[in-house]
């Protein structure tokens, strides 16, 4: 095979799906969650000697269920991050990546679509795990103000 293109993050589209409000240690922290969605396209070109090529576009989706959180206003990029990964979907279509753009997107928002459920169900579920990022951010904010350094 013969590779002609590489080309990725074709498309990147982020959905909001669930934003809770946490009072923690005097105060109150915003967080925000949403699935994104990315997409990888490749194009090969197979070879055979008798025949005429034909491009083929193979392509896979990641969707990931992001964290954002925000104190007073401001980012708080110390716990801001993926917290899930669903299982990648994969495809090819006959022919270039652009003619097949359509059908890949529509395959893609499906895909997302149907996890949406889980994916706030995840969201909801990060509450414990987000108060413990904080919890851990506190107790190094107060050790490092009893230290010193």
């Amino acid at each position: 095979m013969f590779l002609i293109l590489a080309t990725s993050a074709a498309l990147a589209a982020t959905t909001p799906i669930h934003s809770a409000d946490i009072a923690h240690a005097s105060s109150v922290y915003t967080a925000s969650y949403s699935t994104q969605s990315t997409v990888h396209f490749r194009e090969v070109e197979p070879r055979f000697a008798n025949r005429p090529s034909l491009p083929v576009c193979r392509w896979q989706a990641e969707l990931v269920v992001n964290r954002d959180v925000a104190a007073q206003g401001r980012p708080l990029a110390a716990v801001a991050k993926p917290i899930h990964r669903f299982a990648p979907l994969s495809g090819s279509h006959a022919g270039n990546c652009t003619a097949a753009r359509s059908q890949i997107d529509a395959q893609v928002a499906r895909y997302s679509a149907a996890q949406a459920g889980q994916a706030a169900t995840v969201a909801q579920q990060d509450r414990a795990v987000l108060v413990g990022e904080l919890d851990g951010i506190r107790a190094l904010h107060a050790k490092g103000a009893v230290t010193g350094g």
